[in-house]
C-alpha cells in the first residue's frame, strides 16, 4: 500500500513520541493541502507529532484532509531555507509541497531550477533552493512525467495457510474474502516476507505508520507486522474494514484508499497509477474468485 509516485496525504508517522502538554502553547494555523502529511507538518513548522496529533485531537494520524486546518503548536514560523540549499527530488514529490517546506514561492523554486512546468519534476532531480545568495543553477532539461511500470496481472497464488487466515480475518471483521485475497495478491502474491523500497512489509504490504497507528489506536497492543502473516494479514484486513466504513462501503473507493491514501481520495484525487491498481485488484477478485 502507499507506493511511490503520487502525493499522499497519509500520514507515515513512524513511531508516536509520549504526548507532550500542549494546551497552553499558543498556536498558529496550518491548511492542509495535498501533499501534506503529519510527519511533513511536523518537520515544517519544528514541532513533534505527537503534539499536533494531541492539540488538534486527531484520532487517527494516518488520516489528515485536505483543506482540513491544523493549529500548530509553539507559533513558529514555517522552517526557511538556507542560501543555496539543494534538495533531491522523492517520487511522490510536488514543487508546491517542496516550496512550502523551504518556506520559498513556487515560482522562486521554478525560476531558480529554470522549470517551465511547474506541473512536472521528476525523481533524482537535483533542485537549487533559492536563498539570499544563489548562485545561477545549470539548466535542467525540460522535464515530463514518467509514471510507474505498469502493473503485470499476477499469477493465482496458492497456500491454504495464508487463505484461512483471510478467510478467518475476512469474517471477523465482515470484509469480503475474495477482496482481501486480490488485494493480497496484487500486494505481495501472498508472500510473507515481502519488503518494498517504501517500506511496506508482508502480505498485505502494512506501511510502518499505518502499522503504528493501527496498534496505538484500533487494537490497543501490539503485533508483529513485520514477522508475522497472521499479525500481518490481520492488520491489512482491519485497515480495509476502515477504509470501507469510511467510504460507505464503497469498494473501489476503499482499494483506491489503501493503495494512495484515504484524504486524497475523498479529496477527489485519483492519480493514474491508483485508477491501475484498483482495475487490477477488480480484474483479479474477477478472475480467480468470482462471485
Amino acid at each position: 500500500m502507499f507506493r511511490l509516485g503520487r502525493t499522499l496525504l497519509s500520514a507515515a508517522v513512524g513511531i508516536l513520541l509520549p504526548l507532550a502538554i500542549v494546551s497552553s502553547v499558543r498556536a498558529q494555523t496550518h491548511t492542509v493541502a495535498p501533499g501534506d502529511s503529519l510527519s511533513y507538518i511536523a518537520d515544517l513548522y519544528s514541532v513533534a507529532i505527537n503534539e499536533i496529533v494531541q492539540l488538534n485531537h486527531i484520532a487517527n494520524p494516518d488520516l489528515i484532509l485536505s483543506g482540513q486546518k491544523l493549529d500548530i503548536p509553539g507559533g513558529q514560523d514555517p522552517r526557511p531555507s538556507s542560501s543555496g540549499e539543494t534538495y533531491t527530488v522523492q517520487l511522490g514529490d510536488t514543487l508546491s509541497q517542496i516550496a512550502a517546506r523551504y518556506g520559498v514561492s513556487v515560482d522562486g523554486l521554478a525560476q531558480a531550477n529554470s522549470i517551465d512546468n511547474p506541473e512536472f519534476i521528476v525523481e533524482g532531480q537535483t533542485l537549487v533552493i533559492p536563498g539570499a545568495e544563489v548562485s545561477a543553477p545549470t539548466p535542467q532539461p525540460d522535464t515530463v512525467y514518467i509514471p510507474p511500470p505498469p502493473l503485470q496481472f499476477p499469477p493465482m497464488p496458492y497456500d491454504p495457510d495464508i487463505e484461512a487466515i483471510i478467510d478467518e480475518m475476512a469474517a471477523a471483521y465482515g470484509v469480503d474474502p475474495n477482496l482481501v485475497k486480490a488485494v493480497a495478491t496484487v500486494e505481495s502474491g501472498w508472500t510473507e516476507g515481502a519488503d518494498s523500497v517504501t517500506g511496506a512489509r508482508g502480505v498485505m504490504q502494512i506501511m510502518p505508520g499505518t502499522a503504528q497507528y493501527l496498534q496505538d489506536e484500533v487494537f490497543g497492543y501490539p503485533l508483529n507486522y513485520d514477522s508475522s502473516a497472521y499479525d500481518n494479514i490481520k492488520m491489512g484486513t482491519k485497515y480495509l474494514q476502515i477504509l470501507l466504513d469510511s467510504t460507505g462501503g464503497d469498494e473501489h473507493l476503499a482499494v483506491a484508499s489503501y493503495y494512495q491514501g484515504l484524504a486524497p481520495t475523498q479529496a477527489g484525487v485519483f492519480y493514474p497509477d491508483t485508477s491501475d491498481y484498483v482495475n487490477m485488484i477488480f480484474r483479479v477478485r474477477d478472475t480467480y474468485w468470482p462471485e
